[in-house]
């Protein structure tokens, strides 16, 4: 099979795009936004590895496969004899003069790494994109032999920062694991930091605490093995810094819930995913409401450090203006103080409303007169100058296009001499809002229910609690009972939108478990017709979910993708959802990568294994991992079974294949010492955490009556296996003490 996609579907897509990318064009509004790694010059990339001074590697003697240059010793010096018959002073000169200018290249080759690498960090520190970090660093060089030098640039310069880039530094090397950087280099990285602990305090007088939870992250992280630091510090003087350093780190894992303390280390509002940091945006502004405080709102902004989510702040605050229409005056003061001192800009300001404008539809179902209430609050925020000409006049024409607008007078949308200005981003916006309205309207009939119905949010929420319910259970009849039981099929394609953007943000398990859910309801339970109004929502709101979820856009594609070979959609779905997406989204982006895949050879497979492991049972990991522990016994290859682990992305379930190791070693003595050895390669090279570690061999003790039925030596190989990872330094000894 060459694609899943026939010839004539293919073309059609192709002319779809070609006939709607046309139509867009030129049509980019002026407060236009990109999301990271997204925009118009995203794939100009220019290299950073030109460097070296382009003479020939070693003085013509070296490189692959070669002798190397006559009398060269280990270390590239001619081994020359001043007793030799031979002997020529003015060679051994020469010689020495070569040897010198090559360790002064390789010095100069090294500073220029670190100078590209410095620009990196601080270009990431700046954007908080992990893909232009990650893929700046491997055009960059050898990252395979100097990424050690990125790893301690990184954690050094977020030392001296404050806890937003401490977070975002913790997140990049995770990012970056095994898939930039190897194991062995994140090693190297913060061995070099622990070495040079004594001067990052001269500059960190608190760097023994900071470097302790950097390390610390790691280990929880599974960047680091759990034994780094007992290698690290072995044989520090009492009361020296790096004894204070590793009582520290082994304080930090030793504490109850070690694993959720470290990944919270850098407090609440630190983190990427930005869940904590709304969190953090509403409370602000709901005290700011409380207490009229513009200043300490203002302080409580500055805190949270993240000026490219200023927008986020803009968004909840015409929220709270449209759900209280006697908070308007008060969120206006404050949007005008923040962008008159610049803490917010202008270009954030502007997304804030664009963002609220173009969800208005979705809004109105929870709030009838949330159009109204927009529509009071932009002609405030025109007064009080925070809008341009052109797009007050942009949202205007979306608030006037929203659902319950209709019957405000036409003239209201050109108050204020905007009727001119209006611009043709706006007007497409203007016609995206009443298509979306109109697919809203048309739910609510279907359901005898109108837009802003009661149901609506009470619909929203059941089904919220039943998909919290089915990511545990996988009990997806629960959810069509749920579903036909509410008896509400007008919206359904809001439970379509919901369970995917729910489990967009979780892990491949949940993915799967969604993708099979929507298979399993279609179309006994969701329509056509419903599925079809469920997707294009999904695709229309594209350019806010990555906002929240940063890889939003490949997620979709792979739902979508998945959707059509499961045949959840139909394949003409993809041309035909086209005309109903905004110019210039994101969602027209999502539909052309899900056509590239679905046009690849073995599209059907890959898209049906496109969530990894996640839709295994139970069983089945257990019997993959339970294969690969028989294999390893034959062919004794440690690197197959972390293969297999990575493979299953099944990290919180790495407990299961320690316990099974035992059970071997206790079944086959003779293979019990090959089997500890793999443990103890597995934990020190961070595959298996020290927490799945402890609770694997945890489920061995707690079992260890049953285990002595089918193995009576059984006790006596558990007490020596624990004796044997606790003097080893592969097992933390406190941990050791806990499951002894």
């Amino acid at each position: 099979m060459s694609s899943f996609l026939t010839e004539a579907q293919r073309a059609a897509l192709d002319a779809a795009l070609a006939e709607r990318l046309a139509a867009g064009a030129g049509k980019a509004a002026k407060g236009s936004h990109h999301a990271p790694g997204t925009g118009p010059h995203a794939g100009d990339k220019k290299s950073k590895s030109s460097k070296g001074s382009g003479a020939t590697k070693k003085g013509g003697a070296g490189g692959k496969f070669t002798w190397g240059r006559m009398l060269e010793g280990e270390e590239g010096v001619s081994a020359l004899d001043r007793n030799d018959p031979n002997y020529d002073s003015d060679e051994e000169r020469s010689v020495l003069m070569a040897a010198n200018s090559s360790h002064s290249r390789v010095q100069a080759e090294v500073a220029a790494y670190k100078q590209e690498v410095n620009a990196i960090v601080e270009e990431y520190f700046s954007s908080g994109d992990v893909s232009n970090a990650a893929d700046s660093l491997s055009e960059l060089g050898p990252v395979e032999t100097m990424g050690h030098y990125f790893v301690k640039r990184l954690v050094t310069l977020a030392l001296d920062r404050k806890d937003k880039e401490r977070e975002m530094a913790s997140s990049l090397l995770s990012n970056l694991y095994a898939e930039v950087l190897s194991g062995e280099q994140v090693q190297k990285g913060f061995a070099r930091l622990v070495e040079s602990l004594d001067d990052l305090l001269l500059d960190v007088p608190d760097a023994v605490e900071l470097l302790s939870l950097f390390i610390a992250r790691g280990v929880v992280d599974d960047v680091l093995p759990p034994a780094c630091i007992q290698r690290w510090a072995s044989g520090a003087p009492e009361g020296s810094n790096l004894a204070a350093l590793k009582a520290r780190c082994e304080l930090h894992l030793a504490a109850r819930h070690s694993a959720e303390r470290m990944l919270r280390c850098w407090g609440s509002g630190a983190g990427q995913s930005y869940a904590e940091t709304k969190e953090r945006i509403a409370k602000l502004l709901s005290e700011y409401l409380d207490s009229r405080d513009a200043a300490e709102a203002s302080r409580c902004l500055r805190g949270l450090s993240v000026p490219f989510f200023h927008h986020e702040l803009v968004k909840q605050a015409l929220h709270a203006a449209m759900e209280t229409p006697a908070h308007t005056e008060a969120v206006i003061a404050l949007l005008k103080r923040l962008s008159e001192s610049s803490e917010v800009n202008s270009s954030q300001l502007a997304k804030g409303f664009q963002r609220t404008a173009a969800n208005l539809a979705d809004t109105a179902l929870d709030n009838p007169a949330a159009p109204d209430a927009f529509s009071s609050t932009l002609e405030a925020a025109a007064a009080a100058g925070l809008l341009e000409a052109e797009l007050l006049a942009e949202l205007r024409a979306a608030a006037a296009a929203a659902p319950g607008a209709a019957e405000r007078p036409a003239s209201s949308a050109s108050a204020g001499g905007g009727s001119g200005l209006a611009s043709a981003s706006g007007a497409a916006a203007a016609a995206a809002a009443a298509a979306a309205a109109a697919g809203g309207a048309a739910a609510g009939a279907a359901n005898g229910v109108g837009l802003g119905g009661a149901g609506v949010p009470a619909f929203k929420v059941a089904m919220a609690t039943a998909l919290k319910e089915f990511f545990n259970s996988a009990d997806a009849q629960e959810v069509a009972a749920r579903l036909l039981e509410l008896g509400q099929p007008g919206l359904h394609p809001l439970f379509v939108k919901q369970v995917v953007t729910l489990a967009m943000d979780r892990r491949d398990r949940e993915r799967e478990m969604a993708s099979g859910l929507l298979s399993e309801l279609h179309p006994s339970v969701i329509s056509d017709d419903q599925m079809v109004s469920g997707f294009t929502r999904l695709l229309s709101a594209a350019d806010d979910l990555v906002l929240d979820i940063p890889e939003a856009v490949h997620l979709l594609s792979l739902f979508l993708g998945r959707a059509v070979v499961d045949e959840v959609l139909p394949p003409a779905f993809l041309a035909s959802c086209l005309p109903s997406l905004p110019d210039g989204g994101l969602g027209i982006t999502v539909v052309q990568a899900t056509g590239a895949m679905l046009s690849q050879r073995h599209a059907a497979e890959r898209l049906q294994t496109c969530w990894h492991g996640g839709g295994l049972s139970l069983e089945d990991v257990r019997k993959q991992m339970r294969d690969a522990l028989d294999e390893f016994m034959v062919a004794g290859s440690s690197s197959e079974v972390a293969a297999v682990l990575k493979d299953l992305g099944l990290p919180h379930f790495h407990h299961e294949l320690v316990k099974a190791a035992v059970e071997l070693g206790f079944e086959y003595p003779d293979k019990a010492q090959q089997l500890t050895g793999l443990l103890r390669q597995l934990s020190g090279s961070g595959v298996i955490s020290s927490t799945q570690m402890a609770q694997g061999l945890k489920r061995i003790k707690d079992s260890m009556a049953d285990e002595t039925l089918d193995a009576p030596g059984a006790p006596a190989a558990f007490e020596k296996l624990l004796a044997q990872a606790a003097a080893e330094g592969w097992l933390p000894a406190e941990t050791a003490a806990l499951t002894a």
